[in-house]
């Protein structure tokens, strides 16, 4: 598959997943919920100021965003660099209702952070359906050959 057909499976298979693991260089990765926007060629995560993700992006730190879905059929490591957004509109066009369960005053909580998580580059795996997966597994256990699970590449945002 080419550089641009992975990125493009990506980007259509990511809103399918709903956590991922972020990290800022030398922070300890934490579970956080994106919404990705291809548009944008970023995911946006919320967070509140005080915590390490919301520092991290204050201080546009380098990030890693690590992804294992086997129901989207996507495993990725997404390196790129956090910042914080101040766009109003931005917030609300990614605000969701189970957003507010973080925050007691909702999209007006002076704790919000709305972080963009730009990627520069990734490695990411995309597999067909199971159905496939397991027939090339056993096919590989037959012919002693290995199984063909997908595509998998390097590719750069």
């Amino acid at each position: 598959m080419s550089e641009n057909n992975l990125k493009s499976t990506f980007w259509d298979r990511i809103t399918d997943v709903n956590v991922g693991m972020l990290s800022a260089k030398g922070t300890a990765p934490r579970p956080m919920a994106h919404h990705a926007i291809k548009e944008d060629n970023a995911l946006w995560f919320l967070t509140a100021d005080h915590t390490d993700i919301g520092e991290d992006a204050a201080a546009g730190k380098d990030a890693r965003y690590q992804i294992a879905s086997g129901e989207a059929k996507l495993y990725a490591v997404l390196d790129g660099k956090l910042s914080i957004e101040t766009d109003r509109a931005k917030l609300d066009q990614v605000w969701s209702p189970m957003d507010a369960a973080w925050f007691e005053e909702g999209k007006a909580d002076p704790a919000v952070r709305l972080v963009r998580f730009s990627p520069k580059s990734a490695e990411i795996w995309a597999h067909e359906s199971s159905a496939k997966a397991f027939y090339e597994m056993a096919k590989s256990t037959v012919t002693d050959g290995t199984a063909d699970l997908g595509d998998h590449g390097k590719v750069t945002f």
